[in-house]
């Protein structure tokens, strides 16, 4: 088996961002290789490029040869196994953020069978991962290596499955609050000006975050501010009282007041803590 995880970022960042990759890999399975049941917290792609297996999926089982992939989901339980005949052969990429939600659950509802792809040309696919998977390392020029790779293997997804590109995918009114919040984090935003924004109620606003984020747009916003505020202070000499202002604060003591309430620590000590 050759392996490569891409760790330039935690899996925190790369959840919430917009597409990224976590790793590549491809294996020449022996007889009756089996992987699983396991679950992962980022969507899985299998490419078969020669040989035959089974697997399970969501539970259903399929039966897959050269020229067909496997699409595991993010949290889905799955257990495959190679043939004791002809065992399979088979490259990998794993992908995770916003975006990369969207893609896979076009692909499911595109399938006509679900978590299954067939008659791809996986040789090609094969290519730019098979070049990402002998890298080792951590460093800007692999991260990026990664990224192509990541692109061109959609880029050949998207040539094979036309209804990828024509799909449309309307994100929630969560998700577009929230990139909405991200764009503008710096200003000082009342939610009801977000609400306005996208026609609807505040309340109505508020209960579609909670549902989908465990938060409301305000606490979701305060704590993007200070998460922001906290890099400045860590990774930058700029004032705090202008960062206060930078980020939309009324003042240096709202600022610090929030700061100290979410970190337990004043924006000073955190300055003085990292020796900036």
């Amino acid at each position: 088996m050759i392996e490569f995880y891409e760790t330039s970022y935690d899996m925190a960042s790369k959840l919430n961002a917009d597409l990224e990759p976590i790793l590549f890999g491809h294996e020449d399975c022996r007889p009756s290789h089996a992987y699983g049941p396991t679950i992962r917290g980022y969507h899985l792609f299998h490419f078969i490029t020669r040989g035959c297996g089974i697997v399970e999926i969501g539970g259903c089982t399929f039966s897959l040869g050269a020229g067909d992939a496997f699409l595991i989901p993010a949290e889905t339980a799955a257990y495959y196994e190679a043939s004791r005949e002809t065992p399979w052969s088979y490259y990998w990429m794993g992908i995770t953020g916003l975006r990369a939600s969207q893609y896979v659950r076009q692909i499911l509802d595109l399938s006509p069978e679900r978590y299954i792809l067939r008659g791809l040309d996986v040789q090609k696919i094969a290519g730019p991962i098979e070049r990402v998977s002998c890298l080792s390392g951590t460093n800007a020029a692999n991260y990026f290596m990664a990224r192509l790779a990541m692109d061109e293997v959609f880029f050949c997804l998207a040539s094979e499955l036309p209804g990828m590109c024509s799909a449309r995918y309307t994100p929630s009114l969560a998700a577009r609050a929230r990139a909405y919040l991200e764009a503008r984090y710096t200003e000082k935003l009342p939610i009801s000006e977000v609400a306005d924004h996208f026609g609807v109620h505040p309340n109505h606003l508020s209960r579609s975050f909670q549902n989908e984020y465990q938060c409301s747009p305000k606490q979701f916003l305060m704590e993007l501010k200070l998460e922001k505020s906290r890099q400045m202070l860590t990774e930058t000499d700029t004032p705090i009282t202008l960062i206060a202002s930078l980020l939309g604060f009324d003042d240096q003591h709202a600022f610090s007041r929030s700061f100290k309430k979410h970190y337990g620590i004043s924006p000073s000590t955190c300055r003085n803590r990292t020796g900036s």
